[in-house]
């Protein structure tokens, strides 16, 4: 049912609305997170016009083609929506452009995890923390890197997971063999008798579904111990 109340809102012009509420300084105060599509749209086009306020252009080309299909108009079909001038129109194409090239992983994206060391690489953040965190990469045929997980986080000492918590991951994402991580808060990363049987027992499970557990990294501070180059894999 038409409800009069929104032509009053969508006919306020941005110069009009108090300064707080105003979409670029909402950006500021409160971060992006809290922008509507609407609001983050109209800061991309930049102005309305005289007979369209900016605000009102961006909610009705949101709920017109919803945020996925504006991420589908070509330069051609931004330049015929009312209200865009050709400058508009470009911003808004290439936005939606940078969006969809920053979130396409292809194979020649993810990272290469050859060895311990770029492994580390992926996970050196935890050798920080103040917890026992335990950290998933799973791994595709070519040891590209196909997700990222944080499995869970312990108690100052230790972290106990089922297999099973940890093999689901590589189940979802098709993974075909995967490297552990985590992190001993003492600032020592030499393993623990506890860190070895806990590493067997997770490539007996991963054994058990076709999923090869490759390595086990014990991190603490700004350096790590492969169980594996150790021999206790």
């Amino acid at each position: 049912m038409h409800d009069p109340r929104y032509e009053v809102r969508d006919a306020v012009r941005l110069p009009d609305t108090p300064r707080a509420l105003r979409p670029r300084e909402k950006l500021f105060t409160r971060g992006p997170g809290c922008l509507s599509p609407g609001e983050l749209l109209a800061l991309v086009i930049g102005s309305g016009t005289r007979r369209e306020p900016v605000g009102r252009i961006a909610r009705r080309l949101v709920r017109g083609h919803g945020l996925d299909g504006l991420s589908e108009l070509t330069a051609d079909a931004w330049r015929s929506e009312s209200g865009l001038g050709h400058a508009s129109a470009a911003r808004l194409c290439a936005v939606f452009e940078i969006g969809k090239r920053t979130y396409a992983r292809d194979e020649t994206q993810r990272p290469v995890l050859g060895g311990p060391r770029e492994a580390f690489a992926e996970v050196r953040h935890i050798g920080r923390a103040k917890k026992e965190h335990l950290v998933g990469l799973y791994l595709d045929a070519q040891n590209g890197l196909l997700h990222r997980e944080t499995i869970s986080i312990g108690s100052l000492n230790t972290t106990r997971t089922h297999p099973r918590e940890i093999l689901y991951p590589a189940v979802v994402h098709l993974a075909l063999g995967f490297i552990l991580a985590h992190n001993h808060p003492s600032g020592c990363a030499d393993p623990s008798t506890e860190d070895i049987d806990f590493t067997r027992a997770v490539r007996r499970a991963g054994e058990l579904m076709g999923i090869e557990l490759y390595d086990h990294l014990i991190v603490a501070g700004g350096t790590f111990v492969s169980l594996r180059e150790r021999g206790l894999l």
